[in-house]
């Protein structure tokens, strides 16, 4: 039973120092002008160093602003591909990549 706990324990202290410890990072590419068009959240798990979100947005639709949040214990390089309509979140190998982001996408409905 005193192994439970202890696992319990560890559980809740991980839990509460990431919470603590995790900063947010915020980038914007475009300017803020528009309607929303789509909202992403999602979950970087450890050891994905690189993760390409796609955005859902039908290709007639005008893209003017993509935001995206990081709540992360070291800062990632955030990228936005307009071509491709896609947000890219690296972290190095040195870093911690667990970290949640939410991707805000405004512009003009066509």
């Amino acid at each position: 039973m005193s192994k439970l706990y202890g696992i319990l324990l560890f559980l809740l202290v991980a839990d509460y120092a990431s919470s603590v410890l995790t900063n947010t990072y915020i980038f914007e590419f475009g300017q803020n002008i528009g309607t929303l068009l789509t909202r992403f959240d999602g979950t970087i798990p450890f050891l994905q160093y690189s993760t390409e979100v796609d955005l859902d947005v039908p290709s007639e639709d005008s893209v003017e602003y993509v935001k995206v949040i990081v709540h992360a214990v070291s800062p990632p390089k955030v990228d936005y591909n307009s071509e491709k309509r896609q947000v890219t979140i690296a972290y190095a190998w040195s870093q911690v990549s667990y970290s949640t982001y939410t991707i805000i996408v405004k512009g003009y409905i066509q």
